[in-house]
C-alpha cells in the first residue's frame, strides 16, 4: 500500500479511507478495467454490418490488452486467488462480451449477411482464443490481424475438397 501511495502521490492513510486492503483496491482495479474494456469493445460494435462489428470488436480487445499488457495476468491471478465461486468483474464482462458478438452473430443471420450454427460456442471460441493470439502472436501486429481472425471463424480454418478427399481416400 505504500508503494501504491507514493504512485498515487497521496498519503497511505488516505488510501485505508476508500479501500480497506490491498485486496479491496485490487478488486476496485479491476471492476473499472473492465468497465473500460466492455466500453472499449460496446464503442466497436458500432460498426456497419455484421462482420466489420467482429473484426471492430476484435480489433478492440487486441488492442487493448496491447495498451494494457499485465492486464490479463492480473485478471487470471484475481479468478485464481477467488476461487471459481467468486463473482468477479471480469467474469461480468466476459458475459457481456459474449452476449454482444451472440447478437451480432443473431444481426448476421437476420440480414442474411452470415449463419453461425451455434451462436454461444461460436462467440467463446472468438473470445477465448484471442488470449494466445495477444500472448504468443507477433508484435508489432499485422494490419489486417482483426479481419485474418474473424475470416478463419466465419469461413474454417481448413476446406475439404473432392479432389484433395480423392487422394487421400
Amino acid at each position: 500500500m505504500e508503494d501504491i501511495a507514493e504512485l498515487a502521490e497521496v498519503g497511505k492513510g488516505t488510501l485505508y479511507r476508500y479501500f480497506k486492503d490491498k485486496e479491496e483496491l485490487y478488486m476496485a482495479l479491476l471492476e473499472r478495467v473492465a468497465d473500460q474494456w466492455t466500453e472499449r469493445v460496446r464503442t466497436a460494435a458500432d460498426a456497419e454490418g455484421a462482420r466489420a462489428k467482429l473484426e471492430a470488436v476484435v480489433a478492440a480487445v487486441i488492442d487493448f490488452c496491447d495498451e494494457n499488457p499485465h492486464l490479463i495476468d492480473l485478471v487470471q491471478h484475481a479468478e485464481v486467488m477467488q476461487g471459481p465461486d467468486a463473482e468477479l468483474p471480469s467474469q461480468q464482462m466476459r458475459r457481456d462480451n459474449t452476449r454482444l458478438v451472440e447478437t451480432i452473430f443473431e444481426e448476421a443471420r437476420r440480414s442474411g449477411e452470415f449463419h453461425v450454427a451455434d451462436p454461444g460456442i461460436a462467440a467463446r471460441l472468438l473470445l477465448g482464443g484471442l488470449r494466445p493470439i495477444i500472448r504468443c502472436g507477433p508484435n508489432p501486429r499485422p494490419p489486417d490481424l482483426a479481419r485474418r481472425i474473424v475470416d478463419v471463424l466465419l469461413d474454417g480454418a481448413a476446406r475439404s475438397t473432392v479432389g484433395s478427399m480423392a487422394r487421400r481416400g
